[in-house]
């Protein structure tokens, strides 16, 4: 089971996601056609058909979901104890959930994760000003309790929390690999944590 598969979509929904899911892992955005994902969900090219107009409206589905399940999941991490760096870091896993290892393992997770895809950024631009606006906000609670500290750095917590989700996109584009990925984002988390330490 991956992070495609949303609770809210029905059976049929679910298998094409997860059908096209794979198909974009394996073949990329551009190879996959929708008979390649038709088949992998069992159905054929004219019943896909009803259901999504193209590869494209499959795609900002899948990218749709992915969000709405990681905003919740990073909710519930800034909501729990730890110090700064471990809630930074189970963030970055909660934005990422099971689908960036999948993708970023892909020989094609240049194209799949490229800002500059084919594909609609909308949903992804969205999804980022609101993560950054409930990390922003953690911040201020955070300062405000007395656990975390802006002194001398001169930004806002709006300003901090941009630059951590700036940080944790860029270093995706420079992975090797999911693990080379995993690495980089705890020595990020240390970083801002020590940061926002008192």
């Amino acid at each position: 089971m991956t992070a495609l598969d949303a609770p809210e979509t029905d059976s049929k929904e679910a298998a094409i996601l997860r059908a096209a899911f794979e198909c974009f892992a394996r073949y990329g955005l551009r190879r996959t056609s929708m008979a390649d994902i038709a088949a992998s969900a069992g159905m054929s090219r004219p019943a896909l058909y009803l259901h999504y107009a193209g590869k494209e409206d499959i795609f900002n589905a899948l990218v749709r979901i992915h969000f709405e399940r990681s905003e919740k999941a990073v909710e519930r991490v800034l909501a729990e104890p730890g110090s700064a760096a471990e809630v930074l870091l189970a963030a970055f896993h909660a934005i990422d959930g099971e689908a960036v290892e999948v993708m970023l393992n892909s020989p094609h997770a240049d194209e799949i994760l490229s800002a500059n895809g084919p594909f609609s950024q909308a949903a992804v631009v969205e999804a980022h000003a609101r993560i950054t606006g409930h990390i922003a906000r953690w911040i201020d609670k955070g300062v405000t309790d007395g656990r975390f500290s802006l002194d001398g750095l001169n930004v806002t917590a709006a300003d901090f929390a941009a630059a951590v989700m700036a940080t944790k996109f860029g270093i995706k584009a420079f992975a090797t690999g999911f693990a080379d990925y995993r690495a980089a984002q705890a020595r990020v988390a240390a970083i801002f944590g020590k940061a926002l330490s008192r």
